[in-house]
């Protein structure tokens, strides 16, 4: 298993997007602590705005993609006892459908799903 496949395990099974789990995925993501989006998108976590630090990671990751995610009611099309937020990217408009560019992530909190989307998508950039 790839250390990306290893973040994504532990970030499925993860409750919040806390400090820690972002410099991990940031530092999975190619983006350093001497980078300015590194402390700008950390302290959006620090501040409360995990949502938007999601957002921030994948335009800074993946500049142009589009990305949408939300939360699905408890007992309703669940993935697991807690993975009830959902992100997902594409490359393209989310009108089209481009298997190949599009990725998602189920999580405890739709930040943590867009995560898991943009990691899904370095591993697959990675093993093209």
């Amino acid at each position: 298993m790839s250390k990306l496949e290893e973040l994504i395990a532990e970030l499925e099974k993860a409750g919040d997007l806390g400090s820690r789990v972002m410099q991990d995925v940031m530092f999975a993501c190619g983006i350093r602590d001497y980078d300015t989006a590194f402390h700008r998108i950390l302290k959006l976590v620090e501040c409360g705005a995990q949502i938007d630090a999601a957002v921030a990671l994948v335009n800074r990751v993946l500049p142009g993609w589009f990305w949408r995610g939300g939360n699905v009611p408890a007992g309703k099309y669940e993935r697991g006892a807690y993975q009830h937020g959902w992100g997902h990217i594409s490359k393209t408009d989310a009108s089209n459908c481009d298997r190949d560019d599009e990725f998602t992530g189920w999580a405890a909190t739709p930040e943590l799903a867009l995560c898991i989307a943009v990691l899904r998508a370095k591993l697959a950039q990675e093993e093209a």
